[in-house]
Parts: structure tokens; C-alpha cells; sequence
């Protein structure tokens, strides 16, 4: 009588475990997307990425063969410029993911919900961010091509190559440019 008691309790604390562990698995594949869409966001050179949510499921989101995983859908790809400075920019990232629960984990689950015919169930899908708000995003600051031409927007220094911005900006800013 303990064994028939215990083993479906044992399936649903096996099943959890399973997808908390494929959660957390797709939560550090959103954040590396979120990187991935916001670098290649502010990138201004022409090998850039494309951001949208069909390359992100392809790129992020697919087995080893490169077939995408059909428990895990990209809904919507977020990128935008917040910031622009004289020889910089601001960019941001956001990936969300539509996540699907395997069947036998959802049914392990909600055997008890089918059994005793309660309307109240887990749901089978939910939404992720790589971040825990919606707003939050990875923000990276892009620095200008290394060969700036002088009358290129953002290079109002004049100066030839974005080294020679760093000297700039260390007199304007008054500070050491990082590992200095």
C-alpha cells in the first residue's frame, strides 16, 4: 500500500525536477540570446546577425542537429539604440521565450487535477525572459569603428582611429579608461 501511495508522489517530485532543471537550462539560453540581440543591435559593421525571432529560435533554441525545439518558441525579439553619444552608443537586448511542458510532466502533474475532474490546472505553456522583469534588458555601449572617418556623426573629436578617442575622452571625463 506505501509503494502505490509513494511512486506517483516520487513521479511528480521526479518530473519537477526535471522541469526546473530545463527551465534553468533555457533561462542561461535566454540570456546569452539577450546578449546576442543586443551586440548585434549596436554593431555598425556588415556582418551583423539577424535579430528577429526565427534566426534567435534557430540559433538558441534547436538540438544538436539544428532543428528547432518545439517546446521552446521565441515570441518576441526587442532591440533598441537608448543612447547615443558622441562617439558611442547604448544598445539593449531582450529575448522572450514561450515554453511548453512535456507531456508526461504536465499529465504526472495534473493527475490529480484529471482524476477527481477539478477545472483548476497547471498551464502547459509559459513565458520567459533571460532578465527577471519585462523591462530589463542587457545593455552593452558600442564604441565606433576603428578607422573613423572624420565625417562620421558620431566623431566630432576629428581624430583618425578610436584610440586617439580614448585620450580624448580622458581629458573631457577625467578619468582612466578601464585596466589602466
Amino acid at each position: 500500500m506505501e509503494t502505490v501511495i509513494a511512486i506517483p508522489l516520487f513521479m511528480i517530485m521526479l518530473g519537477g525536477i526535471f522541469w526546473i532543471g530545463d527551465l534553468t537550462v533555457t533561462r542561461q539560453q535566454l540570456l546569452i540570446a539577450d546578449r546576442y540581440v543586443a551586440w548585434n543591435k549596436g554593431l555598425r559593421y556588415d556582418d551583423k546577425g539577424q535579430i528577429d525571432a526565427q534566426p534567435i529560435h534557430q540559433l538558441f533554441f534547436s538540438d544538436k542537429d539544428g532543428v528547432p525545439s518545439p517546446e521552446h518558441k521565441p515570441t518576441a525579439s526587442q532591440s533598441s539604440i537608448d543612447s547615443v553619444y558622441d562617439w558611442s552608443h547604448v544598445a539593449s537586448g531582450q529575448v522572450r521565450v514561450r515554453v511548453r511542458m512535456p507531456d508526461w510532466i504536465y499529465s504526472t502533474i495534473n493527475a490529480g487535477q484529471y482524476a477527481y475532474k477539478l477545472t483548476e490546472t497547471i498551464p502547459e505553456d509559459t513565458e520567459l525572459r533571460g532578465r527577471d522583469r519585462s523591462n530589463e534588458k542587457h545593455v552593452v555601449l558600442m564604441r565606433t569603428k576603428e578607422e573613423a572617418k572624420p565625417s562620421y556623426i558620431r566623431n566630432t573629436y576629428g581624430v583618425k582611429a578610436s584610440g586617439e578617442v580614448a585620450n580624448q575622452w580622458k581629458a573631457i571625463a577625467n578619468e582612466k579608461w578601464p585596466y589602466e
